[in-house]
């Protein structure tokens, strides 16, 4: 199915003095899918750009430490907040399919852009690092006045999630991570994988989604990342975060993630979580490998662990409705 669903119609929460403008790379984009859907359009390639127009209805932007974000606040506004954290390289839509069903449940659901991701701006100062994503969510929590929430994360937002339950623990009620783990440090691989990432990414894949060559990342992801082949409507989304992404993000937080200060930082941290915590990895992911979640989870006091059996690293496309019955149950026990 390549259909991207409707959202749910919630009550947008009123304008706040907080709200910034729109960002520039919204507003060309909000006008290049109303330009399509005034033209000529299959059935199928209609509906998938009006599930998007419904998603873009939904934006709001707030400034965060000098650079502007891009988030969605979606659910009953006095519901217990849970705030989505999308991984590396990608957006808050990535989250789509749990957004509306959590809502649903009474939660006030807040997904946003990493700096430098989706529709936030790039940061001038390139601080795209754990520590300065990790400052840009703590203001987030704070300015919307949202106080413990609940933090569900994918891949690199968990090292953001994680940073944050740390050393704010008034902040964080409990912890939902998917396609996490412990990542080794290895020294051949770290003055490796960062030059192999900004190739892929910045040199390679960016330039072939400009020239809407979108099924070249599909067949990518299909055969590395998932086992599960995602719908072309969540392709074509992921590979629209893959448009939009600071190409400075890619290089920063790749040279970051590969040194041995800042992997070791995630086992320090896991020991000092006290809260409610759920890491749910794929039995096939090649990126972080289920053993190694295990490890993470077994530093933890209050840790569980799930594997999901022929899953890869793309869990939130690969399989949506487990993800939402898996987060459903686990925010309910945390109650």
């Amino acid at each position: 199915m390549s259909v991207l669903a409707q959202p749910i119609p919630f009550e947008r929460p009123p304008a706040r003095p907080i709200d910034a403008p729109p960002t520039a790379k919204y507003v060309a984009y909000a006008n290049e899918v109303a330009t399509r859907l005034a033209g000529k359009l299959s059935t199928r390639e209609r509906r998938r750009l009006e599930g998007e127009r419904a998603l873009l209805a939904r934006a709001r932007f707030i400034e965060l430490n000098g650079v502007v974000h891009h988030y969605q606040d979606v659910g009953p506004i006095d519901g217990e907040p849970l705030v989505l954290i999308h991984g590396w390289d990608c957006s808050s839509f990535w989250w789509h399919h749990v957004v509306d069903p959590l809502a649903q449940a009474g939660y006030r659901v807040i997904s946003y852009d990493l700096k430098g991701h989706g529709f936030s701006d790039s940061d001038p100062r390139q601080n795209y690092t754990v520590a300065g994503f990790s400052t840009d969510l703590e203001i987030l929590i704070r300015k919307l006045n949202l106080g413990s929430v609940h933090l569900a994360a994918f891949s690199l937002g968990a090292f953001v999630g994680l940073h944050v339950a740390a050393n704010h623990p008034e902040l964080v009620r409990s912890l939902l991570f998917f396609n996490f783990s412990l990542l080794p440090y290895n020294k051949l691989a770290s003055a490796f994988v960062p030059r192999l990432l900004d190739t892929v990414f910045n040199r390679v894949l960016r330039p072939i989604e400009r020239r809407n060559l979108w099924w070249l990342p599909f067949i990518y992801a299909r055969l590395v990342m998932a086992q599960h082949t995602p719908s072309v409507g969540d392709i074509r989304l992921g590979t629209l975060g893959l448009r939009y992404c600071d190409p400075a993000a890619v290089r920063v937080s790749a040279s970051e993630l590969s040194r041995p200060e800042i992997l070791a930082a995630v086992a320090e941290q896991a020991k000092m979580i006290r809260q409610p915590l759920l890491l749910v990895a794929g039995a096939n992911d090649p990126i972080m490998r289920p053993a190694d979640g295990r490890k993470l989870v077994a530093l933890t006091p209050n840790g569980s662990f799930l594997e999901i059996p022929k899953c890869g690293h793309l869990i939130l496309f690969e399989l949506p409705e487990q993800v939402i019955q898996i987060m459903r149950l686990f925010l309910k026990g945390v109650r």
